[in-house]
């Protein structure tokens, strides 16, 4: 009976502990689940489980549904990354049917659902919308072409990851996270005088979130004759990428650059 009680707390402290690593609504329906579970085993036996059963009757069954629903979406919750991947490139017959190196497909699968769920976990449950948005500007993705119709932001993240994989970008995805979810400072950003046509987009987004207030890019916007409303409203995250987006579609970068370099470019 010892050894059974203390199981019991090592199943709820392992599930503690994966709440406070991950602290979501799936591990918390899990934890709850979990302990309630335990909590209710370890009644029926200090109390007698013929005589408890009997008391509460079809009560104890509506208990037993409620349990078994939590785990069932606990379960359901941890497994889908894997699942709607597989679901997701089996739909992608292109991408599918790829041929890859002996030692690339083994690499891939020893450790590419571990990390594919690792990364889910990070956009899902630390990441906006807006971040998302950013995370698609960041690896020049087109949004029309991951974006799901039913705008699900379960589906958008898995469509997301399929398409870096698909462009060999499975690197820079992990790094295009940690960047938004560490932006790096003003100091460790490229000195203006080094930003020019070739600097990667997200370079050009971060200085600008880093360097420009909204009525310093409303200024920007106006100089280069563009329409400030005419830019997604929102946050000053979602209007830099929106101007940046405007100009990369009418390959205006340059004309941003050569305005940055102007002594009067307003850095604060």
């Amino acid at each position: 009976m010892t050894v059974w009680i203390v199981v019991k707390l090592l199943v709820v402290i392992a599930a503690l502990v994966m709440f406070l690593r991950r602290p979501s609504l799936v591990w918390g329906i899990g934890l709850l689940s979990v302990t309630t579970a335990v909590l209710l085993d370890t009644f029926l036996g200090v109390f007698g489980r013929e005589e408890l059963l009997a008391e509460l009757g079809f009560f104890f069954y509506i208990i037993s549904g409620v349990l078994f629903a939590g785990a069932t979406l606990w379960a359901w919750g941890v497994l889908w990354p894997v699942v709607g991947t597989a679901v997701s490139a089996a739909a992608a017959p292109s991408f599918a049917a790829k041929p890859s190196p002996p030692e690339k497909k083994q690499h891939a699968n020893r450790s590419a659902a571990f990390d594919r769920q690792m990364l889910y976990d990070e956009i899902r449950h630390r990441f906006g919308r807006e971040d998302v948005l950013d995370l698609i500007f960041d690896l020049g993705l087109n949004e029309n072409d991951v974006m799901p119709l039913d705008q699900n932001i379960n589906q958008l993240i898995i469509n997301i990851m399929d398409r870096a994989e698909e462009n060999g970008q499975t690197g820079g995805l992990a790094l295009a996270v940690e960047r938004i979810l560490t932006p790096p400072p003003p100091e460790n950003l490229p000195r203006l005088e080094k930003i020019d046509i070739d600097s990667p987009a997200t370079i050009l987004r971060h200085y600008l979130l880093a360097h420009y207030n909204l009525d310093q890019l409303q200024q920007i916007a106006a100089e280069l004759d563009i329409d400030w409303e005419q830019l997604a409203a929102g946050s000053k995250q979602t209007k830099v990428r929106s101007l940046l987006l405007y100009l990369h579609r009418r390959n205006r970068i340059e004309d941003l650059i050569d305005y940055l370099h102007q002594p009067e470019d307003g850095v604060v």
